[in-house]
Parts: structure tokens; sequence; C-alpha cells
């Protein structure tokens, strides 16, 4: 496959792939504005990664043939309306220091969602003068009032797939989308690029891609999953209530917008919070 697969191309795969999960026996919730607490909520925020997911190859109208690099942080960006380019700095190998051009949450701008701040521009070039770090050296409030100013993250190189970076739990009732009735408890994992099935893994192939460690030390597979494509998101569902410690994935089964496969990836479980 071509490495420089347009991202409209990928969405549309994992849109079709996705299709089939609505023949499932599903149950509403209504929508909660405000997200669920977890335990990354209780703890300083963090700077988690910053993905160099495109090269001269974002396939935008405004921006066309830049640099596309997500940036996620532990906690949720508190307004999205309010980001500014001016608050972000790329360093390259050479040592330039440059800013975006334009930064949003899109396409992941749901209020559960907004971890992840994509920075577009012009950020170094692969493989003479790549960008190896992103600093937060404005103001951006995160959830909670917390500021981000100050932290800072190496930048996974662009030829690098795309690997998880971080889940937490979901109560069923709290849940602001559809899922199976048999559901017990939701996983949404948070991957540092965005991600869409690899071309042929059916949607059983992605969903036993997954596992979960539990405190039982069992290891269980989510029943079904959610909202694939389109951003670095995806629900798990699971039809245990032994709480989850850690979520893995099997290699090669999905793959970032450049068409490169992911690692066998790991990551902890975050639990529901108990503080209000």
């Amino acid at each position: 496959m071509n490495k420089n697969t347009s991202i409209h191309n990928l969405i549309t795969t994992g849109f079709a792939s996705f299709l089939p999960l609505v023949v499932l026996l599903l149950v509403a919730c209504a929508p909660d504005p405000t997200p669920q607490r977890t335990a990354l909520d209780d703890q300083p925020a963090q700077m988690l990664s910053a993905f160099f997911g495109l090269d001269n190859a974002l396939p935008s109208l405004r921006f066309k043939n830049v640099d596309g690099m997500p940036v996620t942080f532990s906690k949720r960006v508190q307004d999205p309306g309010s980001l500014e380019p001016s608050a972000f700095t790329v360093i390259t190998r050479s040592g330039a220091r440059v800013q975006p051009l334009h930064v949003t949450t899109r396409p992941a701008q749901a209020p559960s969602k907004r971890h992840t701040v994509l920075l577009i521009g012009e950020f170094g070039n692969e493989p003479e003068d790549p960008p190896v770090k992103v600093e937060v050296t404005g103001h951006l409030l995160l959830a909670g009032g917390e500021d981000a100013q100050g932290l800072s993250v190496a930048v996974t190189p662009l030829k690098n797939g795309p690997s998880l970076i971080m889940a937490y739990s979901v109560s069923p009732g709290d849940f602001a989308d559809d899922f199976p009735l048999e559901t017990k408890q939701i996983v949404v994992v948070v991957w540092n690029g965005g991600v869409t099935p690899v071309e042929g893994v059916t949607r059983d192939n992605h969903r036993l891609g997954y596992s979960f460690e539990t405190v039982d030390g069992d290891s269980v597979q989510p029943i079904a999953l959610g909202d694939i494509g389109g951003d670095n998101y995806e629900y798990l569902f699971l039809d245990t209530e032994a709480a989850v410690l850690r979520v893995s994935m099997k290699s090669g089964l999905l793959m970032d917008p450049r068409a490169d496969a992911n690692p066998a990836t790991s990551v902890a479980v975050a639990a529901v919070s108990d503080s209000p």
C-alpha cells in the first residue's frame, strides 16, 4: 500500500469496517456532558506523546501538504475554543524552534475525548531534520484548571507505527454511546496517532487482537468494539465485572494515516475515580 495513502481513504476504510457492528443488540444511553473522572484526573497532568504522523502529506483544504502531529495529554483540554498555536513549540534535530500554523482537537473533539491536540504546520523534514521534541510554551488549560505550560515530550519518529498510550475504564451507566446489552464494563483506549484496521484485517481479527489482564490474573477479550476509525480512540466492551489492570494489542492489525502498522503494545488501565 502507498505510504502516503490519504486520511480520507483510511477513514472510509475504518467506517466500512465498523458497519457490521450495528447489527449487534444495542442499548442507548443519554449523553452525559460531564465525562466521568478516572484515576488519571487525580494525578498531575502529563504530556504523553507527540506522534510525527505525516510529513508534507496532510490532506487539508486549508493547510495542504504540511505536517500533522497529534500530541496527547493525560487530561482533557478544558476549552478547545481557546487553543492557540503559540502555546506549542516544536524543536527539530538541528535545534530549530517552530510553532504550528493551526491547532485543533478535531477529529477527537467530543466532550468525552479531547485528550489529543492535532498540530498542523511545518515541523522539519524526514530524514534531514525531523522534529524531536514538543513543548507547551504557552498557557493551555486542562480539565480541572491545571495549566499544561512547561510540559514536554519526545517525538515518536515518522517511521514508527501507532502505539497505545492511555486506557481508562468507564461505567456503562455513564457512557454516552451505544453498546451491546451484555456489556458490564467499558475501556476506552487511546493511541498516539489516528488508527484504522490494516487492509484485510477483519472485525474479529481486530477485536481478538485486544486482551486484558484482570485483577484475578485472568486474560479476557472484548466482546465488541466501537468508534473504529476516524481518530485515535477505540471503545472496548467487556462482559466481565473483574477489574482490568492492563490492555494489550497484537502487532500488525492497525495502521496510522501513512499505513505504518502498529507494534505489539500495551498500557495500564486507569480505574474510575472515587473522587467527586
